[in-house]
């Protein structure tokens, strides 16, 4: 069984395109609506807080560098898709201010199979809220998502809920489909490890007992042909991303998005005194990390099943590195979809996968695929 209803693309990006989308979205008559859109919808305020006051069922969604349907990159536009089945959605508001403590949750029921999380990507504390969120999940509750902003890293309102625009703030989707998670990053290491000795929570401050920024933008003209003074940050840092040493001796990428004063801000904490690496890429390795894991992830399917619709919050600077193949990453990925099923997601600033051991990590340059299971048709 399907879990979207329908799902309409429109590559104009207005509150009126929105109406119109949602218009003939609404004659699959569904429980739910995702709206995913391009940076442009970021400054639709007021107008989309209008249209939303008569919509009676849940909707949620945010703005994003980019979407995704089926094998295809959209820089701009809108999605919308609609849920066969009913959904729950829970705004937490402030997130970089109070303390998660201060939230007053309640278990979330057995009968909510996944949780789709949807961030602000500048937000402060976006771990510790994941962490203490992950206290009120359920056993085998699938957990994953995303964060939303736009590329020019500007302080904005970017995520949808019926209450309208929301900007520092997380949402929460519950749903009854169980979805399989498979994650790939393919990033290796290629300097270090650094010791990052002084941080404050996503803002690396020293590593080695150096300014970060400096040591950073050292390493990296002494491994390559760029130099940072030619070139704005991100367009070298998107190419060279830290590693956070694991336990288990994988490592967490964590983007460096911007330098604030002689340190970095990350997309996603980075804890005092841990290990980090600065990585590299190559583009086949990459491609096979995300498309290999959705397909070891589809193998482990019983005869009974097959994939369904899938979720796909590839993060942005994989794009952006990538360039023109990672057209083949999504056509691989897509490829495992059977018809009539379809891909939908967005080009994100971290990814957010729970993992079957219990751990709940915001990722940054990495494939995070949902895979929902439907059941095979028997020959008659």
């Amino acid at each position: 069984m399907a879990v979207f209803s329908d799902v309409q693309f429109t590559a104009e990006v207005s509150v009126d395109a929105l109406t119109d989308s949602i218009a003939k979205l609404m004659l699959s008559k569904p429980k739910g609506i995702m709206i995913l859109c391009s940076a442009q919808a970021a400054s639709w305020g007021h107008d989309f807080n209008q249209y939303i006051d008569g919509l009676e069922i849940p909707i949620f969604g945010g703005v994003f560098p980019g979407l995704i349907i089926d094998s295809r990159f959209e820089p701009s536009g809108i999605l919308v898709a609609g849920f066969v089945n009913n959904i729950k959605v829970s705004v937490i508001e402030n997130v970089s201010t109070s303390s998660p403590f201060s939230l007053n949750l309640i278990p979330i029921p057995s009968s909510v199979n996944s949780i789709m999380v949807l961030t602000d990507a500048l937000s402060r504390q976006i771990d510790a809220y994941l962490q203490y969120v992950l206290r009120f999940v359920p056993e085998r509750c699938s957990v994953f998502g995303g964060g939303a902003g736009t590329l020019d890293f500007t302080p904005q309102p970017c995520l949808f809920s019926g209450a309208g625009m929301h900007q520092d703030a997380m949402i929460l989707v519950e749903m009854p489909t169980r979805w399989d998670l498979a994650v790939g990053h393919g990033w290796e290491i290629m300097a270090g490890p650094y010791l990052a000795n002084s941080t404050d929570d996503n803002c690396i401050l020293e590593l080695n007992f150096e300014p970060a920024a400096r040591l950073y933008e050292r390493v990296v003209q002494g491994h390559s042909k760029f130099l940072f003074d030619e070139h704005d940050f991100f367009d070298i840092a998107k190419t060279f991303p830290f590693g956070l040493a694991r336990l288990d001796d994988s490592v967490l990428i964590r983007d460096p998005l911007k330098v604030e004063g002689t340190g970095l801000i990350c997309a996603g904490d980075v804890p005092e005194n841990t290990m980090l690496y600065i990585m590299c890429g190559d583009a086949d390795k990459l491609i096979m990390a995300a498309t290999g894991a959705v397909r070891k992830a589809i193998s482990t399917f019983s005869d009974k099943h097959q994939v369904s619709d899938c979720f796909l919050f590839d993060c942005v600077s994989r794009q952006l590195f990538l360039q023109d193949d990672f057209a083949k990453e999504l056509d691989l990925i897509d490829a495992e979809i059977a018809q009539p099923y379809r891909t939908v997601g967005a080009l994100v600033l971290g990814e957010i996968e729970l993992d079957q051991s219990g751990i709940l990590s915001l990722h940054n340059k990495t494939a995070v695929a949902a895979l929902a299971q439907a059941q095979t048709q028997v020959a008659r």
